[in-house]
């Protein structure tokens, strides 16, 4: 007689369920709040526990398990037109994950009828071909894709300080032409608590770059200068940058250099800026 452990069987579904939502939000390219990914990965690991206790039941039909996957997507991409491509893409890379597992449990000597009592050390080793296979086949598909994560960016200038949603994106690649340091993008707005009360007003009184950069001079104030930036449908143009005395990702430190965007970054993303630190 087998023993389930439900304690097992949650964990292993949800850190599985949570890998497959964010495999799927990087390869469509749709940001995804890590929390919420979890919370889905949760009901996924609740669900492998019914299963688990009632095995044969209508539970492990596969349309409720569609359902309950087609659920777990809706919890974390929203519900909107994407979200039959986006549950195509998590189905497809759930089938490749089987399969990874079915290669490792093989690798490890089982045969097909044990493959369902599977050991974490197989489990261990299906994710890590997985990831691996994974990682290669989308770094193959182009370095301009989105990495679809939301970082907590933590900007500091002086004793002033700002915490900004910010798209992590490998496909940015601003840098600074003379120090080559790696550019990152924020919305005005985001920004200006870090400024005293003149500089914010110069920069949300003038949009342009070298006009704002010129009455920053004229008040002396040099921490500012222009990074030159080209985009699709944008041959060419200018940003007004400085340089932070620290920027944080989550608990890392990272070496960034600070881009205004006047005009913002699109509305209702839930990110305010884009970076690739």
């Amino acid at each position: 007689m087998r023993v389930v452990y439900a304690d097992a069987v949650f964990f292993e579904n949800l850190l599985i369920d949570y890998i497959l939502l964010v495999c799927a939000s990087r390869l469509t390219g749709i940001p995804v709040r890590r929390w919420r990914a979890a919370l889905a990965a949760g009901l996924g690991g609740a669900y492998a526990i019914l299963c688990a206790l009632e095995p044969g039941s209508f539970l492990t039909a596969l349309p409720v398990k569609a359902g309950v996957g087609l659920l777990m997507v809706a919890a974390v991409f929203g519900l909107s037109g994407r979200l039959i491509r986006v549950t195509l893409v998590f189905f497809g890379v759930s089938a490749a994950f089987a399969g990874a597992i079915l290669a490792a449990a093989i690798v490890r000597g089982r045969t097909a009828p044990a493959i369902a009592q599977i050991s974490f050390g197989s489990l261990l080793l299906a994710f890590s071909l997985f990831y691996a296979l994974f990682t290669a086949a989308f770094r193959a598909v182009g370095r301009h894709r989105v990495r679809g994560e939301i970082l907590k960016l933590t900007v500091t200038l002086g004793e002033r300080r700002v915490t900004v949603s910010a798209l992590a994106d490998s496909g940015n690649g601003l840098r600074e032409p003379m120090s080559g340091l790696p550019v990152t993008v924020c919305s005005l707005d985001s920004l200006l608590p870090l400024f005293d009360p003149r500089t914010a007003q110069i920069l949300r009184e003038d949009p342009d770059p070298a006009r704002a950069l010129n009455a920053l001079a004229e008040e002396q104030i040099y921490r500012f200068f222009l990074v030159p930036y080209s985009a699709v449908g944008v041959p060419g143009g200018m940003l007004l940058a400085f340089r932070p005395d620290s920027v944080r990702v989550g608990l890392r430190e990272a070496a960034t250099l600070i881009a205004i965007d006047p005009a913002g970054l699109r509305e209702g993303t839930g990110y305010c800026a884009v970076t690739n630190v």
